[in-house]
């Protein structure tokens, strides 16, 4: 037998935004703010056993157990006060709201209606201690609720060998975030240094539970028929909320020209990090990466008819999964990179040929895999208008 799968869906959206500010001196002022986001969505799937590869589906009904009709109303109210103050280049902007979000749904028969509430915040500062140097600084805080997929408790057997089930007690994720920039730059000499740095932690995180061939006592829930009189999927998806979701990032930047050849040179490095949990087989996995990326560009600036760039790009990432390292399996190391040029030249009444090429390799440390490819494009063309645009 086949299985032939359609999909219908729909969705609406809403926003109102109003905001009232009062001023209290010369620099500073006082705000209220209230936002209502609403968001209507239908999905509709129909699955249809044909006898054959062909998938004619003409005098079929829809399967009722491989399909669904799903339909979802989320509406969320954010309100509260707020204060700014500016003065010259310097700003600082402090926000808090109460979020009162509504969802209303109908899955697979099954009706869903919860409310979620929280306070969320958000702190900006930007500060100028001269025309070279500005650090600017954001705090703040988002949710994320979990939507109908994550709830719904009636299986989901779209593909009978791939099942998922819902959690109805989880709660919205809480995610607190940081981001730190820093900008030196000398207009004088056209030299620009950058150093950003950004963290997050996720309370509640919303994660997936995966249970690789469940048993009977994990399918208790799952209603199939089975002419052979045994069902025995390969993999069953539930939802938790987890601890433990973070993630750190740091980049610096540095641009200046190159003035005997007319050029300008860019060189940007960083570091990244995240750690994120999951279930699998009813125990705790990590999943960590620690990633190293890096790029230089070098841009021509001889004359209007002639410019030229060159770039190259490299990230190194180097995976792993606690329950996999415990099983002495290796970690997932890669690296890629890309290295590409760009040559175009104005050479006569507004006509113009352009050179690019672009060369890419992908490197599998830990399967031992090698794979590149170059691709070379020569463009021909007239700038037209009076401008020559």
């Amino acid at each position: 037998q086949y299985v032939h799968s359609e999909s219908v869906q729909g969705e609406d959206d809403m926003r109102v935004n109003v905001t009232y500010t009062e001023p209290i001196s010369k620099t500073s002022q006082l705000s209220m703010q209230y936002r209502m986001d609403y968001e209507d969505q239908q999905l509709n799937k129909s699955a249809y056993i044909t006898d054959n590869n062909l998938y004619d589906i003409v005098g079929k009904e829809p399967n009722p157990s491989l399909s669904s009709y799903t339909t979802s109303t989320s509406t969320e109210h954010r309100v509260g006060p707020g204060y700014r103050y500016a003065k010259g280049r310097n700003t600082l902007v402090a926000n808090i709201y109460y979020q009162h979000s509504i969802l209303d749904a109908m899955a697979k028969g099954q009706e869903i209606a919860r409310d979620f509430d929280n306070v969320t915040y958000f702190f900006m500062a930007n500060m100028a201690f001269n025309p070279q140097n500005t650090i600017r600084v954001f705090v703040s805080s988002y949710t994320q609720n979990p939507d109908v997929g994550n709830l719904q408790e009636v299986p989901d057997l779209t593909n009978v060998q791939y099942i998922s089930q819902g959690n109805k007690n989880l709660v919205s994720s809480y995610n607190h975030r940081i981001n730190f920039h820093y900008v030196r730059s000398n207009i004088e000499k056209g030299r620009t240094f950058m150093w950003m740095f950004s963290g997050q932690i996720t309370q509640d995180h919303i994660g997936q539970s995966i249970i690789y061939n469940p048993q009977k006592e994990d399918l208790k829930d799952f209603q199939v028929v089975d002419p052979n009189g045994e069902y025995n999927p390969l993999q069953l998806t539930t939802y938790e909320n987890m601890k433990g979701s973070s993630s750190l990032r740091t980049h610096v930047s540095y641009g200046f020209p190159i003035a005997p050849i007319k050029c300008n040179l860019n060189m940007m490095a960083g570091v990244s990090w995240t750690r994120t949990p999951s279930m699998i087989n009813h125990e705790l996995n990590i999943t960590s990466n620690m990633g190293y990326d890096a790029m230089l560009s070098l841009g021509s600036n001889i004359s209007e008819n002639i410019d030229f760039t060159i770039q190259w790009n490299g990230a190194y990432n180097n995976a792993k999964q606690s329950l996999a390292m415990r099983n002495g399996n290796s970690r997932n190391e890669y690296f890629n990179h890309s290295a590409s040029g760009t040559v175009k030249w104005v050479f006569w009444k507004g006509f113009t040929l352009t050179g690019a090429v672009n060369y890419n390799q992908y490197i599998g440390f830990t399967n031992d895999y090698n794979e590149d490819y170059l691709i070379c494009n020569i463009y021909l063309g007239k700038k037209l208008f009076k401008n020559q645009q």
